[in-house]
């Protein structure tokens, strides 16, 4: 709270109330103790007059607030305070992540980030030099900085070996979506509620749970026809759902791609938190090499673990590039996953690590990337797995904010 005066009524002729309390208690002695002397007139009178001093103190403790307002989770830039802003990578693959990006905008009725953006390139193809580069992007846009320290972790399309009819090593169904999922947005229901997309299936005229993993792997689903193909490779599986997009490798030699299609709504639970967990990893050093390494161990426990991530991804076939939440083609290097209500979908931004800096667009979300966060799309193959596995440290994300006011843009 902070330490300014509330004011304070002294009655005529009678002791002086003491200062009201941060907490609102009343002090031994104070206004509601019994006179000592008097009539009941004189009674009466300290009493109107206390009551007052309540009204009055109540009033300013409401008006004036007993705490500081936290600060918001974005800090403006000036222009000469914005880094270097060099980019590791070349200027087509950030042309490309824009240009794609355009329709989006467009449809929100977004002309000034799409005219910003272009400007963007321009000004990167022209200038060279970082404190003109860093003039030129200030007067383009509004800079502002994530506050909080950043995490930021990579993510890849698996590639996974697959057949598409069952034998005794290709067992594993790679499932299509149910017809009885249902998803649920509480924010379409009541405009003031934040919670996160639902999911589930009716009963009875309920929304219930649907199945978890170990249930659905136990055969929840069986029989319904909802195979889109088999795997022999269940981690392999696992890590497509956690991508939420991939490519089949049948046997022919042809590569199908298989896209996210919606999840059973589950809660979420990584390998890396389930091994932490248990005490089988150091945190912070659970990365997918060294995941892949205990399992291939103890490869008896790699069942319960898996089974602690409750949530399943179901998928549909689908050719092209891999697709992020705002319906296009992800750009590898310059497409990043991120919280919305953090970032919103489609925003510019510049990406400062200890090992690389570039500029990226917001194109993706994920269940797991939540608050400071973010997801760089690698790309498709073993080299990207690798490369993601190995990604997790801090940085920081600037956002380049069109003057203006902001809409939001929305899925294809």
């Amino acid at each position: 709270m902070a330490d300014r005066p509330h004011g304070r009524v002294e009655p005529a002729r009678a002791r002086p109330a003491p200062a009201f309390r941060a907490r609102g208690c009343i002090a031994r002695g104070g206004p509601f103790r019994r006179p000592r002397g008097g009539g009941r007139r004189r009674a009466g009178r300290l009493r109107r007059v206390t009551v007052r001093a309540l009204a009055l103190a109540t009033l300013v403790l409401s008006t004036t607030g007993c705490a500081r307002r936290a600060p918001g989770p974005l800090v403006p830039v000036p222009a000469h305070e914005l880094p270097p802003l060099l980019d590791d990578l070349d200027l087509t693959s950030l042309e490309t992540a824009i240009e794609r990006t355009v329709p989006v905008w467009e449809r929100a009725g977004d002309v000034g980030s799409v005219a910003a953006a272009r400007a963007l390139l321009e000004t990167l193809a022209r200038e060279p030099d970082p404190r003109a580069r860093r003039t030129a992007i200030g007067r383009l846009f509004r800079p502002v900085r994530v506050r909080e320290p950043l995490l930021v972790t990579a993510y890849y399309e698996p590639e996974l070996a697959a057949r598409l009819r069952p034998d005794a090593s290709f067992r594993h169904p790679i499932y299509g979506r149910p017809p009885d999922l249902v998803d649920v947005e509480p924010g379409a229901l009541d405009a003031g509620c934040r919670c996160s997309m639902l999911a589930g299936r009716l009963q009875g005229g309920r929304l219930v749970p649907y199945p978890s993993r170990a249930e659905i792997e136990g055969g929840a689903l069986a029989g319904r026809g909802l195979e889109l193909a088999w795997t022999d490779d269940p981690l392999g599986l696992f890590l497509l759902h956690v991508q939420g997009s991939g490519r089949l490798r049948l046997a022919d030699g042809r590569l199908v791609g298989v896209r996210y299609a919606g999840t059973n709504g589950r809660a979420y639970r990584s390998l890396a938190q389930a091994l932490v967990a248990r005490g089988l990893a150091p945190a912070g050093r659970a990365t997918l090499p060294a995941i892949r390494r205990y399992l291939a161990a103890h490869p008896a426990e790699q069942e319960a673990l898996l089974a602690e991530n409750e949530r399943y991804t179901f998928f549909r076939l689908a050719g092209g590039e891999p697709v992020g939440s705002l319906g296009i083609a992800l750009t590898p290097g310059r497409s990043i996953a991120a919280d919305a209500r953090l970032v919103p979908p489609g925003t510019v931004a510049y990406l400062r690590t200890p090992s690389f800096t570039r500029f990226v667009v917001s194109q993706d979300s994920g269940a797991a990337i939540v608050g400071a966060r973010a997801d760089v799309f690698l790309g498709a193959g073993p080299e990207a797995e690798e490369r993601a596995g190995q990604t997790s440290e801090r940085g920081t994300l600037y956002l380049l904010r069109v003057t203006g006011e902001p809409r939001t843009p929305t899925r294809e």
